[in-house]
This record gives structure tokens, sequence and C-alpha cells, in this order.
């Protein structure tokens, strides 16, 4: 397996405003707490890829114009994707989202000539090989853009969608409701308006100041970094690969974690994706060889969008995204009755999210006292509905989300041929990742038997 990056050629460096006249003069949204602790993270980086049997020429000449019109049509309802955010003026610690009419997109265009087919599987890639497909979003200063976007053609193969998201900007939910009217504009040929985006920040109250609290304990981040005492995450030799949960593996897990849970006289949330986070969970603990003597925790992003007071409308466009946390035992997770032991921990995680908002002056505390343990975090989600992604070239062939690369996380989406299975995405070193890989595939032929 090659580890060199692909031969790309940019074609193109454009930027796609929406339509004059179109939004207001000017807006500037204000950060919530919800929206706070992201600055420290990464873009979220996204690929679509598409088949598309033709050469560049055709290309460019028949499909890239309505790409680039549907995406303009697309930010006049979501224009503060186009803008950036910055300081508050006049404010210390205040920061906001701004748009000013004119701000637009960045949007390249590249043509590559490795093989489409090779980086649109499950199998294993280097990581190095699919980074020349995502859209650089710069790290500036006076106001950090939210949003880039880079498409690349493979002659004769296929097409990438990559889009680089500011997580300040917006949580997944809000994301893929973005991605979706584009999609269906671009297919469509017109604004799709069938969900209008909800901006107003005043819906989230924060009685209890937690923007404040949050911005302080980033700023004390920030200080660490630039003091090097918290090391700086790096992409080393990584290889990424896709599992597939089907239906009948989760519906055999569940099986065999609920008779447990009877036998030991204990209840807990048990869905889908509580059963797959389980077994994933339990093969990242044996293949980063976790010491036995301590513990193991995997972060869940959870919605709070009816679940704060008052509920959040669907059509509301921001970060409602906040800390569902499982720990146990590594020693009860290797164990051969581990995916029960990881099933209840986040199924009880789950169970108490009601409460969750309550103690959010210690979520960022739980996660800095794991310092040091590897922590699986998890990124996407199967209601996202990503497969259902179609500019008018049909479903995508693959979704990957490369940015957990950088994070840990593993993505999570729905299986694009399995109705009903869970798809997962990992990356690891190539030896950690032949460890899970066996321990994936002798799982499933044991759960089979």
């Amino acid at each position: 397996m090659s580890s060199s990056p692909l031969p790309t050629k940019i074609l193109e460096s454009s930027r796609i405003a929406p339509p004059p006249g179109t939004t207001p003069d000017h807006a500037s949204l204000p950060f919530t707490y919800f929206d706070v602790f992201w600055i420290i993270m990464p873009p979220v980086e996204r690929l679509f890829f598409y088949r598309y049997p033709h050469p560049t020429t055709h290309f460019l000449s028949s499909f890239l114009p309505s790409l680039k019109y549907s995406l303009s049509l697309a930010l006049k309802t979501y224009y503060p994707l186009a803008g950036g955010f910055r300081r508050t003026p006049g404010t210390d610690d205040r920061l906001e989202h701004y748009y000013v009419e004119g701000d637009a997109v960045s949007f390249t265009v590249a043509e590559c000539n490795g093989r489409f087919e090779d980086l649109a599987t499950d199998h294993e890639r280097d990581v190095s090989q699919l980074e020349c497909l995502v859209p650089v979003l710069p790290r500036q200063e006076e106001l950090q853009p939210l949003l880039a976007v880079q498409v690349t053609v493979f002659p004769g193969e296929g097409i990438v969608i990559g889009t680089s998201v500011h997580h300040t900007a917006c949580d997944g939910t809000s994301s893929m409701q973005f991605m979706h009217a584009w999609a269906e504009t671009c297919l469509s040929g017109s604004s799709v308006s069938s969900q209008v985006p909800i901006f107003d920040r005043s819906l989230i109250s924060d009685p209890s100041n937690l923007y404040s609290f949050f911005y302080n304990h980033v700023q004390s981040f920030f200080k660490s970094v630039r003091e090097g005492t918290i090391p700086a995450l790096k992409n080393s030799e990584l290889v990424l690969a896709t599992f597939t949960l089907r239906q009948q593996h989760i519906q055999r897990i569940k099986q065999l974690a609920l008779a447990k849970a009877e036998q030991a006289k204990t209840s807990f949330h048990c869905s889908t994706i509580v059963v797959a986070f389980a077994y994933i969970w339990t093969g990242f603990v044996r293949a980063k060889r976790i010491d036995n003597s301590s513990r193991a925790s995997i972060g869940i992003p959870a919605d709070f969008r009816a679940r704060i007071q008052p509920p959040l409308p669907k059509e509301y466009f921001g970060n409602c995204v906040g800390s569902c946390l499982a720990t146990a035992n590594v020693a009860d997770l290797i164990q051969d009755d581990g995916v029960f032991v990881a099933a209840e921990a986040v199924g009880k995680a789950i169970d108490q999210l009601s409460e969750r908002l309550k103690v959010a002056r210690k979520w960022l505390d739980e996660y800095e006292s794991l310092s040091g343990t590897p922590i699986l975090s998890v990124a996407g989600s199967p209601k996202f509905k990503v497969y259902d992604m179609d500019f008018g070239l049909g479903r995508p062939s693959k979704v990957e989300i490369i940015s957990t690369t950088k994070t840990g996380a593993m993505s999570v989406a729905e299986s694009r041929d399995k109705q009903g299975g869970v798809e997962i995405g990992l990356a690891f070193p190539k030896d950690e990742m032949d460890y899970f890989k066996k321990y994936f595939v002798d799982g499933l032929t044991n759960l089979s038997e």
C-alpha cells in the first residue's frame, strides 16, 4: 500500500457567494455555550464519493456549473456559512458569527489521477492518500472562515465533493441540514425551501453563565498548547477502514445484552446505537492495548435540542450538542462478556442524559481527568442519512469523515448497502488496525454461530 500523496492538480480556485441582494447587508450571531468549546477542535472534514464515468472536460462544462450555482442558492438560505467568526467588537470575551453581504465560500476544483475505486472502498487506505481531497479551511485571526469546499474529479471514474466546516458554526445535525439543501437544490435546479433554518441564538438561555465558564476553559487550553504542556495532535502513519454491523448482528448483540441484563437483574437503554458503540468500544480497547488496571471511556455527542428548556425547534441551525461520557474498567471490557459491560455503561449514560445539562460545568473537567488514557469519541450519526445526498449523480458510493484521523474519533453513518445496519469508520496505525480487524471479524463469526 503506497503512502505517497496522490498526483493532484488544482484546476480552479474561486469563491461562491449567495446571489446579490438575497441576504441581509450584515448579520451577527452571538456564540452560545454550545458553540464556544468547539474553538479548540479542528474543522469537520467530510468526503462524498460519487461515480462519474466522464472525462474532465465533460465535468467542467456539464456538472460543475450546476454545482456552483446550487451552492450559491443554498447559501442564500444558509448565509452565515459564507461568513466567519470573530471577537465581538468592544468586548474581551465575547465571540460572534459575522456575515456581510459579499462574503463567500472558498471553492476549489482539482483533478486527481489516482484510482477512484481504491479510495471509495471499505478496505484500508493510507490517510495520506485521502488528504489531497480535503479542502483547506485557513486559520485567520480577524475573521475565521466557516466553510470551504473542494470538488475533485477522477477522469472517467468519479467525483469527490469535500467539505471542511468549522464546528463553531454548527453541529452535525445542522451541517447535514445544509448539505441536504445544497444537494436537493442541485438536483432540482432551483432553491429548495422545505426546511428554513432558524438562527435565533436567544432560543438558548444561559442563566448560569456557562458561556463564560467554557470560554475561560478554552483560553486555558490555548495557553497550555502555546507553552507545550499539552502535546499537539499528530497524524502519524494511519490507515483508515470502514466496518459494517449488519442488522442481524445488531439484533444478536441486543439479544445477548438483554439476556445478560435480565440475569444480572439490571436494565438500561439498549438501542441499535448502544450495542454498535459497545461492540466497537471493546475492540478499540483491545487494539490500543490499554492497561488492564485503568478505566476506559467513550465520549458520545448528545443532541440536546429536545432536552433543553424550552426545547429548540428542529429547524434551529447551530450547535446544540453536549457531552455524554461512559466509562468502564478495562479489565471488564476485555472479558468474554465485555460487550455487555460496554453496552450497560453506554446505555446507562444515555439514560442519564436528561440530567447532563445540570452538571455541564463538569463536562470539560471530566475529559481533562482522563488525560493520558485513550478516549474513543464519536463523530456522525445514522440519523444524518448521508447516503441520501444526491446531487444528481445518484447515491454516494462512499462517505468518509476524514477529520477523525486528527481527533481519534470513530465516524458513524447508516449502512449504505444493508438496511438497518451501521457503518463505522476508524483510523489506526497499521498494527492496531490488524488487531482490531481480527477482533471485529472473529466476533461477528461467533455471533453468527
